[in-house]
């Protein structure tokens, strides 16, 4: 089975407009690098964290739903890798980034570390050298675990291999470990690394969780747009909806939970190296920012959630789904921000070109790996709604 021509064309327009709109933004952001380069680097990285969690979560995704099973991801596969698959786009994009590790991180300055022990007392990880080495360590895995169990699941697809697919689970699942280890270091090293006199256990973990409910809610958002279109419309039923909401509700949970923990241990504990980190996030106008979504990114989605005919209901599901990536874009900037804008709530143009930008190249890079092969995956042996013909 093939895009059919009800979708094609719907596909090309949408990776024509998102690669133009994803052009120009970048292409205008650029401006900013000569107009204040150290508001550029800042807007780079949080664009880059922000699109570059629709990859990586797609990695876990795939090597999660390989090694637990279930229908919901059958409907949503091609999705997944093809998401996967725009992983050595990140691995280029990080490159700036490298190149710039002296404007974002105050870690690389001999002066900061000299009058900060704890930071100097960490040189031995925190040096350009090894950040560099680490960050190609991660990109290293991550491609080779997501592309060489891709393979396999294609030949399984390709030949029906119920044995092949058992080799596949038992692959993942040491896969799905090495993923959780890998991105919680490199978020330690992207993102915690920005204070660097700050530390928390809970924190990497927390992000790993939030990027996987952003890519679920991508997902979502989309097989609701195209379950009118066929080869979706005669396959997809309510019970991939309400399965994938009941996932959304819990990875809603979880994350609230890292929250709040994190929250918890450093205000009961009360020491000077752990509370700056929310004073300058719940000070300065960042405050309201911190209240809202603690309300609209968990309260209200986890609430709606829990209602069947929010989650049975593809309409109703999608608003939700694009709710949860507009506050998970908010959240993203919450934790990054503040390391550098501490005197207040500050919004720089080049934050949103950034984004913009690099998330418009990034759905065009993801709908040309979507359109290369069969939108459905008919020989999934989890495919067990549509053999047992259920009408949900």
């Amino acid at each position: 089975m093939t895009p059919t021509d009800t979708i094609r064309p719907q596909l090309d327009r949408i990776q024509r407009n998102a690669l133009v709109v994803g052009v120009v933004f970048l292409a205008v952001s650029l401006a900013g690098l000569f107009m204040n380069a150290q508001h550029f680097w800042q807007s780079y990285l949080y664009g880059y964290i922000a699109i570059s969690a629709l990859a990586i979560g797609s990695l876990g995704i795939f090597l999660l739903h390989n090694v637990v099973g279930g229908n919901w991801g059958v409907a949503i596969r091609r999705f997944i890798e093809s998401g996967l698959k725009t992983l050595p786009m990140f691995a280029l994009l990080v490159i700036p980034i490298l190149f710039a590790t002296h404007s974002l991180y105050r870690w690389t300055d001999a002066t900061y570390r000299a009058e900060n022990f704890a930071v100097g007392h960490k040189a031995v990880y925190m040096n350009v050298p090894f950040f560099i080495a680490r960050t190609a360590f991660y990109f290293a895995v991550w491609i080779f675990l997501g592309f060489r169990i891709l393979k396999m699941a294609n030949e399984q697809d390709r030949t029906g291999d119920l044995a092949l697919f058992k080799r596949i689970k038992g692959r993942s699942a040491p896969a799905l470990l090495l993923f959780v280890v890998t991105t919680t270091y490199a978020f330690i090293d992207w993102i915690m690394s920005l204070e660097p006199d700050w530390y928390s256990t809970i924190y990497p973990w927390l992000f790993t969780v939030g990027e996987v409910l952003l890519t679920f809610a991508f997902m979502i958002a989309l097989l609701v747009l195209f379950s009118k279109h066929e080869p979706f419309a005669s396959f997809v039923k309510t019970a991939h909806f309400h399965d994938l909401g009941n996932l959304m509700l819990a990875f809603t949970m979880l994350w609230a939970y890292m929250g709040l923990a994190q929250f918890l241990i450093i205000w009961a504990e009360n020491l000077p190296d752990e509370i700056p980190w929310y004073i300058r996030r719940f000070s300065g106008g960042w405050g309201y920012l911190g209240w809202f979504l603690s309300i609209f990114h968990f309260c209200v989605p986890f609430f709606l959630l829990l209602l069947r005919f929010v989650k049975k209901n593809p309409s109703r599901l999608r608003v939700l789904a694009l709710w949860i990536i507009f506050v998970r874009m908010l959240d993203i900037f919450w934790f990054v921000v503040p390391a550098f804008r501490q005197r207040g709530l500050e919004v720089y143009w080049t934050d949103l070109a950034v984004l913009i930008g690099m998330g418009g190249i990034w759905l065009a890079y993801f709908i040309f790996n979507l359109k290369q092969r069969p939108l459905l995956v008919l020989n999934d042996p989890r495919n067990t709604y549509s053999r047992k013909g259920h009408a949900h």
